[in-house]
């Protein structure tokens, strides 16, 4: 399953890993600890390099092979304006395009020229012949021209590079869709964005008893101020996340489509919990959540108990650039803590059955988490 993203970030976690070494020239722009997230703000980059010691940022565009030179050459422009808004930008391309043609080379003469040569943007190149989640091996083809000023509209970055989910239920988000496309439509008076007005309208839909939870009961949550902003706090970045929001709570192409399906079908129909399953894989960056996980386990000679398990796979996703490294989270990763590492991820993939359970719970003694690959490769099929 080498999609644009498993690819994508098996490159980042191959810079992860030069950086991590202090490999050629990298020290002198990002510190060891180092790490992997996303920006989901436009321009929207592949993925982002974030050092939490400088605060140094480089958005990513990964380019896979088989494309056009046209395709490639938009990729430089991408590259270009990342410079707005992360430090530095950086095209990661094959070294030939469709036709044989090196457009490698030419990027690179490209960014030779007079006018570009001191812009703040890196090409990595790769072998397409060899490129695998297996082997993300690249050449520095054009390194990173230091640059002292920041950028001059930093971009807003997630936590992590995979979307997070708290509670909502399929209803909840057709209710918000609905509302959001209302208030899209006809825009009522007062403050605040879309995202807030349609919380707004699923928060009086809550309190009249007419919304339902994900196991099929009424959701209940007491009217305070208090609830409210919590309740709204772990609602509100979700559909953004997945691609159905912008971050204010238009809805784009994808969330329209959704909000289609979900009106046709109904919230806990199977077209619609598909298309919130596909969402999550791949613009929610889940696929490679669940492709680091397998591949942890896959090499692990025994697995005991889950808490020794999430303990494992919590330092091997820092290792490898795609956590935050934060010392104090590993007192979370205990079982049956309410903080507990996945706890709420490993909730909504039994409920979109990306995974195998065990009776009432995920993990499996002696295995770890038992992705249903099948139903998996058929979301990833239909979104071709």
């Amino acid at each position: 399953m080498n999609t644009h993203d498993v690819l994508a970030y098996a490159i980042a976690q191959e810079a992860v890993r030069r950086v991590a070494a202090a490999e050629g020239s990298w020290a002198e722009i990002l510190s060891p600890t180092s790490y992997i997230t996303s920006s989901r703000t436009w321009p929207v980059p592949d993925f982002v390099l974030v050092d939490p010691v400088s605060r140094v940022t480089i958005g990513a565009e990964f380019k896979p092979p088989q494309q056009s030179k046209r395709e490639y050459l938009t990729g430089l422009g991408q590259a270009l304006a990342y410079s707005r808004d992360f430090h530095y930008g950086v095209l990661i391309m094959p070294t030939i395009a469709d036709d044989g043609y090196p457009i490698g080379h030419h990027i690179a003469s490209v960014l030779a020229e007079s006018d570009l040569i001191n812009a703040p943007v890196g090409l990595f190149t790769y072998d397409p012949a060899v490129l695998s989640p297996a082997a993300p091996g690249f050449d520095e083809t054009r390194f990173f021209n230091h640059r002292a000023k920041p950028p001059s509209a930093p971009a807003s970055l997630d936590k992590s590079f995979f979307a997070k989910w708290r509670e909502m239920s399929p209803q909840e988000m057709l209710i918000l869709l609905g509302a959001s496309y209302d208030e899209m439509r006809a825009p009522t008076l007062g403050g605040g964005t879309v995202r807030d007005k349609a919380f707004a309208a699923l928060w009086l839909r809550i309190q009249a008893g007419t919304v339902n939870h994900w196991a099929g009961g009424v959701r209940n949550y007491k009217d305070t101020a208090a609830q409210k902003i919590a309740v709204s706090k772990n609602y509100r970045n979700f559909l953004f996340h997945i691609g159905w929001t912008e971050n204010g709570g238009a809805l784009t192409r994808e969330g329209l489509e959704a909000f289609h399906v979900g009106t046709l079908y109904g919230p806990d129909s199977q077209p619609f919990l598909d298309a919130i399953a596909r969402s999550l894989l791949l613009d929610g960056k889940h696929l490679i959540l669940f492709n680091a996980i397998s591949e942890l386990q896959d090499g692990l000679t025994a697995i005991t108990d889950e808490a020794t398990w999430l303990q494992k796979l919590e330092d091997d996703l820092e290792n490898r650039g795609l956590l935050k490294r934060n010392p104090a989270r590993h007192s979370a990763a205990v079982a049956n803590s309410s903080r507990q590492f996945l706890k709420a991820e490993k909730q909504i993939w039994r409920n979109l059955r990306l995974i195998v359970p065990r009776g009432p719970r995920a993990y499996h003694p002696g295995r770890g988490l038992i992705f249903n690959w099948s139903r998996i490769t058929s979301l990833l099929q239909g979104a071709s």
